[in-house]
């Protein structure tokens, strides 16, 4: 009862906050996503969230955290840039319809312990380009660096005299408070791990959420290998592989094998001899448990804790462990966040598009895979089979798959929501943006009446004796 009050209480003042909001028109929108935007975006500012935020979690690198989190702030103020969120946004005269978009309301934006600042920031400036407000739930051990965050968030609502209780943080967060906002908002986006993802649709409030990750990709005989190597080094060891994006399993033609794996350890990777691997797999999954300390910790230190030592003078950006097979369902073949990359051979492409599918549904289920190969009619062939008979909602080709959030040079969505449909557990399959966060009404207008044509919908189908009476032209039908 306790924790229903305090969320209860911290909702109230943002409905009343939400409240100003109705009389904005786009440009003072816009004024104010701009200058929050510039405050998330603000080197200084982004600086400060990264180191207390690893300071806090002891997770991720703090140079990588500053750069993900501009980078993302950017590519979000980029894709709401001169879009309409207020009023009338769209005039269809063939369809004889104008719709008007309108504020969800109260969001409760649940944030995770891997780039917290990062999930805050561009769910708040999503929600404030629609017009609604934001009540946070940190994650605990983040809370601290959050905080921080939505001070400065709240500066710049100040800064253009909009209210600052438009952005606000739930007080000494636990999972029995966050529940209640959960319950006590108007919309649910759901960052954490799968118990909040789950939490947020029982809450009974329309929710979005992200999914888990363990994204795997092939590399076949068509690839560029150095090309390949250097961008699944870069985005398996990026803030210590604490993404949900970030490279996990390598599926590789097997005539490619040895050209890939010497490719990786030029680019950064450490190859484990077998016995280094064994202690790997056994020193993060004891007991079959995933070791939750090791995440998100620089490759030298799990190597370490492991028992074992690379060589000081060989830079050491992620390790890589080479498996016989394909082997879905065991420990290595599912999601790390580490800098930690599972290699394995393929003898043909079929096979290698069976056994992601199979390694994903086990683990990662719906949230993403990606393909190194050639830009040829074959390629294109084999990205066509990848996407028809993988259930996923992004396959990336010839780039990393850290780019599945967004990228400027690609065309997704910018989030820090990236949902897996129904494959994994989620109510959407696209990158969560702005666009979830708007209500729309649709004003619809007389037409001239078409009926269709009944053999052209039914075909062979239709039985020609059939009368089924249609409603006649200017009234309505039952």
């Amino acid at each position: 009862m306790q924790a229903e009050t305090a969320a209860e209480g911290t909702v109230r003042r943002a409905r009343a906050a939400r409240a100003t909001t109705s009389e904005w028109d786009q440009s003072r929108t816009d004024d104010v996503v701009r200058a929050v935007g510039w405050e998330c975006f603000r080197a200084e500012n982004a600086s400060l969230l990264a180191r207390l935020a690893v300071d806090a979690t002891r997770m991720g690198d703090v140079v990588d955290l500053f750069t993900l989190h501009r980078k993302r702030v950017l590519g979000t103020l980029r894709d709401m840039h001169g879009q309409r969120t207020v009023g009338e946004v769209a005039r269809d005269a063939a369809r004889g319809t104008v719709t008007w978009a309108k504020p969800l309301g109260v969001i409760a934006v649940v944030v995770p312990a891997t780039a917290p600042c990062t999930a805050v920031a561009t769910n708040v400036l999503s929600a404030l380009k629609t017009r609604n407000a934001v009540v946070i739930g940190s994650h605990p051990v983040a809370a601290a660096a959050v905080a921080v965050a939505v001070e400065q968030i709240r500066t710049g609502l100040r800064r253009t005299g909009a209210d600052p209780d438009l952005v606000q943080l739930l007080d000494a967060p636990d999972r029995e408070l966050t529940s209640a906002l959960m319950a006590a908002a108007d919309f649910v986006v759901a960052t954490g791990g799968r118990n909040t993802v789950q939490r947020a649709y029982r809450s009974g409030t329309p929710a979005v959420s992200g999914g888990s990750g363990n994204a795997t990709v092939i590399v076949d005989d068509l690839a560029d290998i150095g090309d390949a190597a250097s961008k699944i080094i870069a985005g398996a060891a990026f803030n210590n592989g604490t993404s949900c994006s970030s490279e996990s399993n390598v599926l590789v033609d097997r005539s490619r094998l040895e050209p890939l794996v010497r490719a990786l350890v030029s680019c950064g990777g450490w190859l484990c001899t077998e016995e280094q691997a064994a202690l790997v797999q056994r020193t993060l999954w004891r007991d079959g448990v995933h070791d939750r300390t090791l995440v998100g910790r620089p490759a030298r230190v799990i190597a370490d804790r492991c028992g074992f030592e690379p060589p000081a003078h060989h830079a050491v950006a992620g390790l890589i462990v080479q498996r016989p097979r394909p082997e879905p369902g065991h420990p290595l073949f599912t999601e790390k966040l580490t800098p930690l990359v599972t290699v394995a051979p393929y003898s043909d492409f079929g096979s290698a598009v069976e056994q992601l599918g199979r390694i994903l549904a086990h683990s990662g289920a719906g949230h993403s895979c990606g393909i190194y190969t050639g830009d040829d009619e074959v390629a294109r062939d084999r990205v066509a089979q990848l996407a028809a008979a993988t259930d996923v909602c992004r396959v990336m080709v010839n780039q990393s798959t850290m780019g599945n959030a967004g990228s400027f040079d690609n065309g997704v969505a910018f989030t820090s929501t990236v949902s897996s449909g129904s494959w994994g557990g989620c109510s959407r399959s696209v990158n969560i943006t702005f666009r979830h966060f708007l209500n729309t009404t649709t004003v619809s207008y007389p037409l001239p009446p078409v009926v269709p044509d009944l053999a052209e919908i039914f075909g062979a189908e239709l039985d020609e004796e059939d009368s089924v009476p249609l409603p006649a032209p200017g009234r309505p039908g039952p």
